[in-house]
């Protein structure tokens, strides 16, 4: 499995990363850097200055990013080394990893299986062992569902504690974040400890953390109290095999000492999807026009997608007073998930309702798609993980489970608004008591892994 470097040459064995240090002039080793040296993955998103930003469409063909990601500067100064990018959804778009620019990105557990989406490639890389964690953005689920189909973790922090500068103060209207794919605890909270925390001029700060992410996962806490649902609120039927994979995970936590029952929060469903049709769209309308001009392309279906193009249209429709509505059903809707999160520490769901599908299922670029059609696709992945990037809380998808075919299935748990230390902490927990055997929490690896492909 070959990935590109920034100067179009391969890497074949992402061990071997010295060498990569010395075609791109670095020294072999430094103190005081973490993670000096380790190779990691972008994704095909504005995140390193002079790298190629595509947004995985024929649109941004050839863009290059004009300015680095102040979170990922200070990634890239605790050692991390970018060697390449990885394919996303188109503009991040659609649920699954296929597009008219790159293809199809598949499944390390099972090649004729899609990895979700949108950081659908960061997900594809870490699995198969080719860097130990990559970089993703989740604005509905697009860190959380690519870490469910290809069994790592995947943490979406809340709003505002990456911060989005120096682009948008609050990037898809405060509903998306960057962060990381991993394959351990200890990964994320020391990621999370080094890129965490407000830029100047961010238009809010959220309370810092009062102790680092790493210490805190040293200290397992007690008695909490943890609602389980795994009745979708949009009412789209789980797979049995993901009930029975978070069921578990329930139990293991009850083992833990923790008092788990079963609750949901109540809020209008409807009201939310059709104010997040909205922002979306009204997101869509005004940044894919401006990259069409500063591309100098035109914006139609050589270009875009169906999905895409679907979504944009719908966009352009819009007023500004559907928009301001849209922004005000979600502020109801957050505050209805701050009362029920008053009664429980977490909460314990499915993260996809599904899972992996066939390449192809869910085709981004089949004719006659509108918007409706869109949240459809939409629906099986993000119908538990979309309301969070709402409410501006931290969730993870935690790689807790397998299918009877040995496919992962992740659960996720959320937390009140800036309790990623209490996610994480529990998370290890649940990694000490699973990871046992080879492989991410007990799995073993997949077929396809560190380049090479076992029958």
């Amino acid at each position: 499995m070959h990935y590109e470097l920034g100067d179009g040459s391969e890497l074949k064995d992402q061990c071997r990363h010295r060498t990569v240090l010395r075609r791109l002039g670095l020294p072999s080793g430094e103190a005081g850097r973490p993670f000096y040296g380790i190779p990691t993955l972008t994704k095909d998103f504005p995140v390193e200055a002079g790298r190629p930003a595509e947004f995985g469409s024929r649109l941004a063909e050839g863009n290059r990013t004009t300015q680095d990601a102040v979170y990922w500067e200070r990634l890239r100064n605790a050692g991390l080394v970018n060697v390449g990018r990885t394919t996303s959804s188109e503009f991040g778009v659609a649920a699954t990893t296929e597009t008219l620019l790159y293809g199809n990105t598949s499944n390390p557990w099972d090649p004729k299986r899609g990895v979700a989406g949108s950081s659908g490639g960061a997900a594809a890389a870490v699995a198969a062992g080719i860097v130990p964690f990559a970089q993703g953005s989740d604005g509905g689920g697009s860190i959380r569902n690519p870490a469910s189909f290809c069994g790592l973790i995947g943490l979406k922090p809340s709003r505002g504690r990456i911060t989005g500068s120096p682009r948008a103060n609050a990037p898809l209207l405060g509903l998306a974040t960057a962060f990381m794919l991993t394959r351990s605890i200890r990964d994320t909270a020391l990621l999370l400890d080094l890129c965490n925390g407000p830029d100047a001029g961010d238009g809010y700060e959220i309370c810092r953390p009062t102790s680092s992410y790493s210490e805190t996962i040293q200290r397992p806490p007690k008695g909490l109290r943890i609602a389980l649902c795994t009745d979708s609120w949009s009412g789209f039927q789980c797979d049995p095999e993901v009930v029975n994979a978070v069921r578990m995970t329930a139990g293991l936590l009850a083992a833990l000492g923790h008092h788990v029952v079963e609750a949901r929060p109540e809020f209008d469903y409807a009201a939310f999807l059709h104010a997040q049709k909205i922002i979306w769209a009204a997101d869509s309308a005004s940044g894919l026009s401006k990259i069409a001009e500063h591309m100098q392309r035109k914006l139609g279906p050589e270009t875009v997608g169906t999905t895409v193009l679907a979504l944009h249209r719908y966009g352009t429709t819009l007023s500004g007073a559907e928009l301001i509505g849209a922004l005000a059903t979600y502020d109801d809707v957050t505050r209805q998930i701050g009362r029920f999160f008053n009664q429980y520490d977490l909460l314990l769901t499915p993260t996809s309702a599904i899972l992996p599908e066939i390449v192809g299922t869910f085709d981004p670029a089949r004719p006659e798609i509108d918007a409706d059609d869109v949240f459809a696709d939409l629906e099986p992945k993000e119908t538990f993980t979309a309301l969070f990037n709402g409410t501006g809380q931290p969730a993870i998808s935690l790689p807790t489970g397998t299918s009877s075919s040995g496919i992962p299935i992740g659960s996720q748990l959320v937390a009140r608004f800036g309790r990623e230390d209490l996610l994480l902490a529990v998370g290890r927990q649940l990694e000490e008591g699973l990871d046992r055997n080879n492989g991410i929490w007990g799995q073993g690896f997949p077929p396809v892994f560190a380049g090479s492909m076992r029958e």
